[in-house]
């Protein structure tokens, strides 16, 4: 690892050893008598939005795009201009809440707990049209949100799975592979 990954991982690690550590401080009050649901709510939200703030690299992307947003840029003459929303699948305040959750005398490095769930779920993202993003919100909701698949089930949104080559290419006008992709001729 070179020294700017080094520098990298470690400012994303001392982020996440601050969302541990106000997590843990505030993990009694959250579960006292005294804490209401709008208390609740804000811790929730407030340590949503720490995990928000993350960096968000390619390589949290799951490799899943909807087929409305590949048959937007299938039939747009510059794809390569169209918007795509970074949906994170899994909702901020379900991974907040979750959080306030464990028992973190069990980790031994709550911070590498945290980034570790960044990278391998509160952090993924899938690529949707900005409208399909506005439609999921209400699925997402933590009384609502079971799993990212019904959310987006439940928000008729399908998604494929491409490759970051095949996005660069149909984002580059490539028709023929969106095409293969929509109809799901050819898979990765």
């Amino acid at each position: 690892m070179g020294n700017s990954e080094n520098n990298f991982k470690n400012r994303i690690l001392d982020k996440a050893d601050v969302i541990a550590r106000t997590v843990m401080s505030q993990q009694e009050f959250y579960f006292s008598k005294g804490c209401n649901s709008n208390h609740k709510q804000l811790l929730e939200t407030m340590i949503g939005a720490a995990i928000w703030y993350l960096p968000q690299g390619k390589d949290l992307w799951t490799g899943d795009i909807s087929i409305d947003a590949l048959k937007k840029l299938f039939e747009s003459e510059e794809p390569q201009k169209i918007t795509l929303t970074k949906d994170h699948h899994y909702p901020r305040k379900v991974a907040a809440a979750e959080l306030f959750k464990l028992d973190w005398s069990t980790f031994l490095s709550p911070a590498e707990e945290v980034l570790k769930r960044y990278k391998n779920i509160y952090g993924r993202y899938n690529l949707v049209l900005p409208e399909e993003n506005k439609r999921l919100v209400k699925y997402q909701k933590g009384i609502i949100f079971t799993s990212p698949e019904d959310s987006y089930r439940m928000a008729g949104i399908d998604l494929r799975n491409i490759t970051e080559e095949q996005l660069t290419q149909i984002k580059k006008g490539a028709r023929n592979l969106a095409e293969l992709i929509i109809y799901n001729y050819i898979k990765n």
